[in-house]
């Protein structure tokens, strides 16, 4: 038997169901990632560009599975123009988003699976 991998999002909205303050800081970071990225429209390879760093980086990065080196974190505060509580906050609202997008793969993955 295969042990089925949770991914980001459902990580996610099972600790954020108790308490937004269950977030670890990488996931806080991930969150906020994904948060800006989709404010300005960036995708992880035009951001990783920018940093200088590799894009398989920069999706580790935003799946909370490695943690973002303080000089990146740096270059992307600069890069962005916005202060470091930026990138380490998250909301209700960012909450909200991942919660949506995961019911939205969801649903997709479960009508990809259904055969006529």
């Amino acid at each position: 038997m295969t042990e089925r991998r949770i991914g980001f999002e459902e990580r996610i909205a099972a600790k954020a169901s108790a308490d937004l303050e269950s977030l670890s800081l990488q996931e806080k970071i991930a969150v906020s990632l994904g948060r800006l990225k989709s404010q300005r429209g960036t995708t992880n390879k035009d951001l990783a560009d920018k940093l200088g760093v590799s894009e398989a980086y920069i999706s580790q990065v935003t799946r909370a599975m490695r943690d973002l080196k303080v000089s990146t974190l740096d270059k992307m505060t600069r890069e962005w123009d916005v202060p470091i509580e930026e990138l380490v906050t998250v909301t209700k609202d960012d909450l909200d988003r991942i919660a949506a997008s995961h019911s939205r793969r969801r649903k997709k993955k479960s009508a990809a699976t259904v055969t006529p």
